[in-house]
């Protein structure tokens, strides 16, 4: 089915708080306001706030949204999102098949990216993003199988590092 990611996910923006109620001691909210401590599948926290502005739940995905636009990641607990990156939430509840969603169509989303000096998207390019989507059950089966891949991969990396030391 075409349709556009408004159509079957929510997306919020993100927006930082004061510098003044950033920390890296761990007290409040972890914080993101970019893709600089993104992983392959999920971020690490070193910055904190204690004045949240925007949030995302834990299992939605996070994107960056300002350059380098279209890195994804996703957040294993509540974050708080700063402005550098959004949070996507499918309707259905299916975060992982739009976690691999969203990386096929990200060069399509780039092609909407503007700024003169560094590339970014908005709320409005997301929305409008067109996109395939399968049945439910085929997402499943699509989201289990990548994700079984992605495991695959990390552990692979893990043994290597392991092998390498």
């Amino acid at each position: 089915m075409r349709c556009k990611i408004g159509e079957i996910a929510e997306v919020t923006m993100g927006q930082s708080p004061k510098s003044e109620y950033y920390n890296n001691k761990c007290i409040g909210t972890p914080f993101l306001q970019g893709n600089r401590t993104f992983g392959r599948k999920y971020p690490t926290f070193d910055t904190y706030t204690t004045v949240v502005t925007k949030s995302a739940k834990a299992g939605d995905i996070i994107m960056s949204v300002r350059a380098p636009v279209g890195d994804l990641n996703i957040t294993p607990v509540d974050i708080c999102l700063g402005r550098g990156v959004c949070s996507l939430r499918m309707k259905n509840g299916n975060q992982e098949y739009l976690f691999y969603l969203m990386k096929y169509y990200i060069p399509h989303l780039l092609n909407k990216e503007s700024g003169t000096v560094f590339g970014s998207v908005n709320r409005k390019d997301i929305l409008g993003l067109e996109v395939n989507v399968a049945e439910y059950k085929e997402q499943q089966k699509i989201a289990r199988f990548l994700s079984a891949i992605d495991e695959k991969i990390e552990l692979n990396e893990h043994i290597n590092k392991n092998l390498a030391a």
